[in-house]
This record gives C-alpha cells, structure tokens and sequence, in this order.
C-alpha cells in the first residue's frame, strides 16, 4: 500500500511539474504562460496585485561582488531574475552578467548646464597632441544662460579645482539618470589623419562613458576643423556620486600636431535628466 501512495505522489508531482499555474481565476492561462496573476476586481477597493521579492539597494543583490568593475560576478543561469531595488524605486533586470534597471519616463526634471560664454579664450579647454601624446583637460560647466539652463535638481556643484581634482555635479537622489553631452570644438594644428577628440564622462573620478568623435574627414589640415560633437547614455547615480566632463585628443601616429578647443557656445552643454 505504502508503494503504490509513493507512485500515486510521484505521478501527480510529475504532472504538476509540467503544469500551468493561475493564481486568481479557474480559466486557463495563456498557452504561452506557465504562471498567470489575475486581478478578477475592476475597482480600486478590491483590485490586488502581486508584490516581487525587494532588496534595500544593489549591495543586497544576489551575486554582489564590489571588486568587480560592474559590481557583480557572472551567472548565465540566472538571466530573467527580477527584484525591486527600494532606493532607487525600480524593478531591476539580471541579464547574465549585471542588474539592470527597468525605467519609465517621469519628465520635467532635468539639470541643463552650459560654459561660460564670456571665457577668455586662453582659457578654454583646450588639449595638445603632439606626436604620440595628448593631454586631458576638465570641461566646467555652470548656469550661464538665463534662458535655456536650468537646475530642477540641484545637482550643480562645482568642487575643487579645474584639472585637479574638479568635480561639476553632486547627485542628490539614487536613481536611472539620461546624460547628454554636447560641446563645440575648435582644433588647429597639422595633421595628416582626421583629426578626433575623445569625450569623457568621469563619475567619482572613473570613467563612465566615453565617444570618439571624428572632427573632418579631410587630410592635411592645417587650420579650422569645428563641429559640435555629441554623446548621450544612460546610468544609475547614487547619492553623493560625482559627475564631471573631459576632454582628451585621439592618438595617432599621423599626428604632427594638435590643438584641440571647447568653445562656449549654445553648442556646448550638459542636460542631465532623471526617469
């Protein structure tokens, strides 16, 4: 009798194990879900919802590892698992390799910075390739312009000093942040490969992002190449991260020389907006 109760539970767990499951309905789920919540009640009184597993912040994320770059070590298995990161306000994503926010756009709430416009020119941020080597230089940012800069997040905060230890912006919320840099740059010099400069964004003191931009696709220039180059990205800032700009020349071994300039003008600016 004992036997043929195991076998009988074996069976059912075996079916169960192949099974879709419905939580809030007799009906049956979608043919292409093994796991279906159902609200059945169409007012706010009675409506439930389903509350996923919270963690606190990324240092209570399963596979949290500090001394990794991305702050976490690499499991494949486990791609697809989601948790809610309370101090942030967002569902995360594991894709194999590192947590990745969910985001939605909440809009209105954006720090727009630009240079000052009435410089010296002998101030600019300015950068020299000669040969094999290029220099790196901070790209200050303040409000200057009345009309387009803003700071609805209060997140500008120049510290330190300008190519030393100069940080532009302190974050004052954790969260999912769109950064979009844009500056206009002047070069002169001689150089027989097109010439590019290399946009930076440093957050405590590391490197972010970075964008290699093309200035002129002619060669032998000796004078002039401007255009406004651009980089957008997204990224999480936590509380009391700090946020500046660089600039460094692109190396080649076609450069004689090289003078690379970010001009003050409406080309040249930071928005920084949270979702």
């Amino acid at each position: 009798m004992t036997k043929k109760i195991c076998i009988l539970t074996l069976l059912a767990a075996s079916s169960m194990s192949f099974s879709q499951v419905a939580v809030g309905s007799d009906a049956s789920p979608s043919a292409n879900a093994m796991f279906s919540v159902v609200n059945k009640e169409d007012n706010a009184a009675k409506s439930k919802g389903m509350i996923i597993p919270t963690v606190n912040d990324e240092t209570e994320l399963p596979l949290y590892n500090a001394s990794q770059p991305d702050h976490f070590n690499d499991d494949p298995s486990m791609q697809g698992m989601i948790l809610y990161r309370k101090d942030i306000k967002r569902v995360v994503v594991y894709d194999g390799e590192k947590w990745k926010p969910t985001f939605y756009e909440s809009g209105g709430r954006t720090t727009r910075a630009s240079m000052n416009p009435v410089m010296a020119e002998s101030d600019f941020p300015s950068v020299a390739c000669i040969l094999i080597g290029c220099g790196e230089k901070d790209v200050p940012f303040g409000f200057y312009n009345n009309i387009q800069d803003t700071d609805k997040l209060g997140i500008i905060n120049p510290q330190g000093i300008v190519n030393s230890n100069f940080n532009n912006f302190t974050f004052k919320e954790s969260g999912f942040y769109k950064v979009l840099i844009s500056l206009k740059v002047k070069t002169s010099g001689i150089h027989v490969s097109p010439p590019t400069i290399s946009f930076r964004a440093l957050k405590n003191g590391n490197v972010l992002a970075r964008n290699d931009v093309a200035l002129n696709e002619a060669i032998l220039i000796t004078a002039g190449a401007n255009r406004v180059g651009t980089m957008e990205f997204l990224s999480i800032f936590d509380k009391g991260d700090q946020l500046k700009v660089q600039v460094s020349g692109g190396v080649s071994i076609l450069t004689v020389a090289d003078v690379y300039k970010i001009v003050p003008t409406d080309g040249t600016f930071i928005s920084i907006e949270k979702l």
